[in-house]
Parts: structure tokens; sequence; C-alpha cells
């Protein structure tokens, strides 16, 4: 019975680990994507907007989330960049 639980706890821990690796990935790649915005419309160092960007894509899976409020945060700032330039943006990264 140990060696069952042994492995269990194993496993838990190998999920556990791909779970925060994929969300760091998923992290960096929202942070070079906020500062791909915020160079476009001139707020580069704007950490407080970056950090907006960023924590947005944690309201909803997928990436609707981070595209909606980069449209709005290009829209309040007078940015040209459409919905498709962000997804290929994304894509990119």
């Amino acid at each position: 019975m140990d060696k069952f639980k042994d492995r269990e706890r194993a496993f838990e821990a190998e999920q556990s680990q791909k779970e925060q690796s994929e969300f760091d990935k998923r992290n960096s790649r929202n942070k070079v994507f906020a500062e791909f915005i915020l160079d476009h419309i001139g707020q580069q160092g704007n950490q407080e907007l970056l950090k907006e960007i960023v924590l947005s894509d944690l309201e909803e899976p997928g990436d609707e989330d981070i595209i909606r409020k980069s449209l709005d945060v290009i829209s309040q700032h007078n940015g040209s960049l459409s919905r498709e330039d962000l997804l290929k943006k994304l894509s990119e990264i």
C-alpha cells in the first residue's frame, strides 16, 4: 500500500511541477506581449499598465481576456493595432 501512495504522491508532484512550468511560460509570453503593446502606444516602462494587461489573462481560459484588455488599452491611447494584429503577435511569441 505504501508503494501505491508513494507513486500517487510522485505523480501529483510531477503534475504540479508541469502546471507551474506552463503557467510560468504563459506569464512570460504575456509579459512580452504587454511590452509590445506598451511600446506601440508610447508607454514603455509603465509597470502599472503592464501589470494590468498581464493579469487580465487570469480572468478566463484562453486569450480572449488579454486581447480584450489590450484592445481597450490601445483605444484609450489612440493606438492603431487591430485584433488580427494582436492575434498574430501572440502566435509569434
